[in-house]
């Protein structure tokens, strides 16, 4: 027995000179995927959902080695952080290599925090056994045997990590307690052995930045103006008509670097965690009456996703609702394409929302959304709107606009009443058939209600005017009952 312990303590005193004289300690690696879908650790979830990590390597580096004497132990220790075990690890789970022969590996203890194993690696031969740099221990976890990993994987970075150390001594450490390492140049480098990563993306673009880009306006030259979309050209994404528009696509896509599910194997996909026909969403903004929305497959709008590809427009005429459809492969793009009735209600302004999920196979993984902002309709020409008008039904005063033609087109000037209470702009009507560029047309609050409809004398709306041109000012001048004539605003 003397002579074991005089063997080891040499062992030690060279560990310890090899590192003064600067050589590391021994090393962790791991050959397998580290990745974890951070779907996988939902809101839902449970601390005792458990993974499976690849096998860990730690790789001795000693120079001259470490001498094991006959009937001799030492002591290896890995330790856990961001997770705890949930399976006791077993003797043959730990397998030694790179030329080390006559040591067999055994779990001498596991911490009561369940952080930290003692792996014993005992000498039963008849002579001294060294274990040479490039020896290794390797530990194959079994299945589901480390848990404690929700809040740590459910982040993208958040990583599971451990460390290792081979001593001379036995102990029982739990988190928080120094791991012996008189041997093999101290304690090692962590090493992140699961990495909570994104799997799958979801991303929402306005036809205005597709490969195929959508330049439609909602048409003031048309005969109710405003009331559709400009005829597009060969260039536009809806090649055939002025009534539908392509507002944009949504698509979902797998990690360009691939993360795993729970059991550190499977790929986390959009093909492998959807359930059928759960894809579902919204599209926010402000839509004309009696409108559509169907998402389809191709960016010009001709063809349906398999399942739930209609919206249903609610009364509020505010959000488009889809349920049930389908989803395609990862990364392909589903259209948003909006539909339009052929009346003369005006289309609304603005720039719709898109907001898309869908179901998952296992009820408990995080959402993914694709969310963002659609294509901004606009006119295809200038638009003012009259702050203040006084109805030509209130005795003794008049309104009059004066709309002048800062384009360089000519251009027929529309007006619309916007509805004080509501906000919504109604039909549009011409109120100057043809204003050269540079001209001016005057117009009173009778010959302004001729063309929009007579107004009650308590009303105080306001009016839209539009043209076709790039660039339009408008005056409002009111005369009161005691013949004084003044500007209510300077330009509107």
């Amino acid at each position: 027995m003397k002579k074991s312990n005089v063997v080891l303590q040499a062992a030690v005193a060279g560990a310890f000179l090899a590192m003064a004289g600067g050589v590391q300690a021994g090393t962790l690696s791991q050959a397998g995927a580290n990745r974890f879908a951070v779907e996988v650790f939902g809101p839902t979830a449970t601390s005792a959902l458990a993974i499976t990590a690849t096998p860990v390597v730690y790789t001795f580096n000693t120079p001259g080695g470490i001498v094991v004497n006959p009937s001799g132990t030492i002591y290896t220790y890995h330790r856990i952080a961001g997770g705890t075990l949930a399976i006791d690890p077993l003797a043959a789970q730990y397998t030694l290599g790179g030329g080390i022969t006559g040591l067999t590996a055994a779990v001498g203890s596991v911490s009561g925090d369940k952080t930290t194993v003692q792996i014993t690696l005992n000498n039963s031969t008849t002579d001294n056994v060294v274990i040479g740099v490039g020896g290794t221990l390797t530990w194959t976890p079994t299945a589901g045997s480390i848990k404690d990993v929700n809040t740590t994987l459910a982040t993208v970075g958040g990583a599971v990590s451990m460390q290792a150390s081979v001593a001379s001594s036995a102990v029982t450490a739990n988190t928080g307690t120094a791991l012996p390492a008189d041997l093999d140049n101290g304690l090692s480098t962590a090493l992140n052995i699961a990495v909570g990563a994104q799997a799958i993306t979801g991303t929402v673009t306005a036809s205005s930045s597709l490969a195929i880009v959508e330049t439609q306006r909602v048409d003031l030259t048309a005969t109710a103006p405003g009331s559709r979309f400009t005829t597009p050209g060969a260039t536009l994404s809806n090649a055939n008509s002025a009534t539908v528009v392509n507002l944009g696509a949504f698509k979902f896509t797998d990690s360009a670097t691939t993360a795993m599910m729970k059991d550190g194997a499977t790929v986390y996909s959009v093909a492998n965690s959807q359930t059928v026909t759960t894809l579902s969403g919204t599209v926010t903004g402000s839509f004309k009456g009696t409108s559509t929305m169907t998402i389809a497959t191709d960016v010009t709008c001709t063809t349906a996703i398999v399942a739930g590809a209609a919206g249903t427009l609610n009364t509020a005429l505010t959000t488009f609702t889809f349920t049930g459809g389908t989803i395609p492969a990862t990364a392909t793009n589903n259209y948003l394409c909006y539909t339009v009735p052929a009346t003369t209600a005006q289309i609304p302004l603005g720039t719709p929302t898109a907001s898309f999920t869908f179901g998952k196979a296992t009820g408990t993984d995080a959402a993914t959304t694709a969310a963002g902002s659609l294509y901004t309709l606009q006119y295809n020409g200038s638009q003012v709107d009259v702050r203040n008008y006084v109805p030509a039904a209130v005795t003794g005063w008049t309104t009059i606009l004066r709309i002048i033609n800062t384009g360089t087109v000519s251009a027929a000037i529309s007006g619309a009443v916007i509805d004080e209470t509501t906000g919504v702009a109604g039909t549009a009507a011409v109120l100057v058939p043809a204003l050269a560029s540079g001209g001016a047309a005057t117009l009173n609050a009778t010959e302004i209600e001729a063309a929009l409809g007579t107004m009650a004398d308590t009303a105080r709306p306001r009016i839209r005017i539009t043209a076709p041109t790039n660039g339009m000012d408008v005056q409002t001048y009111v005369f009161n009952p005691n013949g004084n004539f003044s500007i209510i605003h300077g330009s509107e």
